[in-house]
């Protein structure tokens, strides 16, 4: 998932390339079945679906089948020409900015958009986009982590720190808010929308291959030289608490008894 950009300074460029290509696996992983169970059943055939930050668009092509013989396009800010797909013409990627969508008003029956606000400096103008170009009556479907809902065992208040120190980031580079999920239902009804029903769901990682693969995720990613420039610029941390955090999580993935689990918030409202 793309964050923004910044054109007067190289560095949060960087940044934001590394970020998505060490998440591109993770993202293409990601399907409308996994990850899109909640907005699945109101879907029905003949929609017209807008997927805004849709990645490599895997999930897209779930919510097309879904609604097929209708079609969905995906859009995200940093899709190439070369990962524009057509599955049997029921979808389209393009790259597009989610705060200025470059459709015409009352097009679609719905907007899906997954883990994009988190990355968002101002999600409402997104949604504003969104509500104009979804039809009246139409459907939005979020869904968006939130870093204040997470438990974890062995309890460490390094690992609690880590992601703490991801959300201040985040806040300090005016890449967004990783605590967004909990407003998701505030910013729809801020936005015009009506019937906004909320709820959570639980991403649980609890067995010996996901605790290995995520700890050794998380560890590589507090020894990168990337984030260690980022934080240690912005007087958020020191390469010696950085590597204190990374050997954590590795300790971690190691435990027979690791386990965490982390909370996505998620919405459903419509357009009037």
């Amino acid at each position: 998932m793309s964050t923004i950009s910044n054109d007067q300074d190289p560095a949060p460029r960087r940044f934001d390339a590394f970020q998505g290509e060490r998440h591109r696996a993770a993202h293409a992983r990601r399907t409308a079945e996994t990850h899109a169970g909640f907005v699945l059943p109101v879907l029905r055939p003949g929609m017209l679906l807008l997927d805004c930050g849709c990645g490599p668009g895997t999930m897209t092509a779930g919510l097309a089948r879904a609604i097929a013989p209708g079609y969905a396009v995906g859009i995200d800010i940093s899709i190439e020409v070369a990962e524009l797909l057509d599955e049997a013409g029921t979808v389209r990627l393009c790259a597009a900015d989610a705060s200025s969508l470059p459709f015409a008003d009352s097009t679609f029956d719905v907007t899906f958009v997954y883990s994009l606000f988190q990355h968002l400096p101002d999600p409402r103008a997104a949604l504003r986009e969104m509500h104009r170009v979804l039809k009246p009556g139409g459907l939005i479907a979020v869904a968006d982590a939130d870093y204040d809902g997470s438990i974890i065992a062995p309890e460490d208040p390094l690992l609690a720190g880590s992601m703490r120190l991801i959300a201040a980031l985040r806040a300090h580079a005016g890449r967004g808010n990783a605590r967004v999920g909990k407003h998701l239902r505030a910013l729809l009804n801020d936005a015009g929308f009506e019937r906004v029903e909320a709820s959570a769901r639980a991403a649980a990682y609890g067995t010996d291959t996901s605790v290995r693969q995520t700890g050794a995720f998380w560890a590589s990613y507090f020894r990168s030289e990337e984030l260690a420039e980022q934080l240690t610029a912005a007087g958020l941390s020191s390469a010696s608490e950085l590597e204190e955090m990374s050997t954590a999580w590795r300790r971690w993935s190691s435990d027979p008894g690791a386990f965490w689990a982390t909370f996505w918030c998620e919405a459903i409202a419509r357009k009037r």
